[in-house]
């Protein structure tokens, strides 16, 4: 298994952890996407922030274009391949003031740090 555990809320580092997952999945590899902090943070409020006013810029012209796929298409296009997970760090949830019922509906769960390690034969973090 994969795990990719993705720390930076910028939406483009999160975007490109779930087309990396995306592409495991497509070619038969199970993989974890284990969210923390500040990803945590921008998956809940559906926002694009990538660092700079120019980024998002880009990224939100893209999104309405078509051509740049939202968070939740791209995990959509994942999970149809059966290999893909997403996990939400407890930890980060609670510290954040977010429960269960406040992630979006494509998290398939929350988990812990511990359990995405000990699973994982690479483990990938942004």
């Amino acid at each position: 298994m994969i795990s990719i555990i993705v720390h930076s809320g910028e939406w483009d580092r999160i975007y490109h952890a779930f087309s990396i997952a995306t592409t495991y999945s497509a070619v038969g590899e199970k993989v974890k996407v284990f969210l923390t902090y500040w990803a945590i943070d921008t998956v809940v409020k559906d926002r694009v922030e990538c660092g700079d006013e120019r980024k998002n810029d880009v990224i939100r012209r893209g999104i309405e274009k078509g051509s740049v796929k939202g968070l939740e298409e791209m995990v959509a296009l994942g999970k149809e391949f059966g290999n893909l997970e997403i996990v939400v760090c407890s930890g980060s949830m609670e510290l954040l003031g977010y429960g269960e019922s406040d992630m979006p509906p494509w998290v398939d769960r929350v988990g812990g740090l511990a359990e995405q390690l000990m699973n994982a034969e690479k483990v990938i973090f942004i």
